[in-house]
């Protein structure tokens, strides 16, 4: 009897622990940061190949240095070569992202420079 009754608090208590913790959903942060194109292109090799990809070269406002971003990587952005951009995007790190890609999406909302550099 003793056994039943401590077998239904063990339960009672592993049930209660995991509805808090499903009480702490995660969510996507979301904020809107400046990001500098650069006029020169850069290149990766994706994991699992071993063929270089041309990319674009961006930074976030206070970054001392560039990373690559793939073309396409800012929703509806258009990467022109030769040009160095300013933009306004939204960035958005998921909470839950796919195994199949990153955890960082951009979507831009205004281009603020568009300098052609010779």
């Amino acid at each position: 009897m003793k056994t039943a009754k401590l077998a239904a608090l063990a339960i009672a208590l592993l049930c209660a622990v995991g509805l808090v913790g499903c009480d702490k959903a995660e969510k996507d942060k979301i904020e809107t940061v400046k990001m500098y194109v650069s006029a020169e292109t850069g290149t990766f090799t994706p994991w699992g190949s071993d063929r270089p990809v041309e990319c674009m070269l961006v930074k976030e406002e206070g970054a001392d240095t560039y990373t690559n971003l793939v073309f396409g990587g800012i929703s509806g952005f258009t990467y022109e070569a030769g040009h160095e951009y300013v933009l306004q995007v939204e960035k958005k790190t998921l909470a839950n992202p796919p195994a199949d890609s990153g955890n960082v999406k951009y979507r831009l909302l205004e281009i603020l420079e568009d300098k052609p550099v010779m």
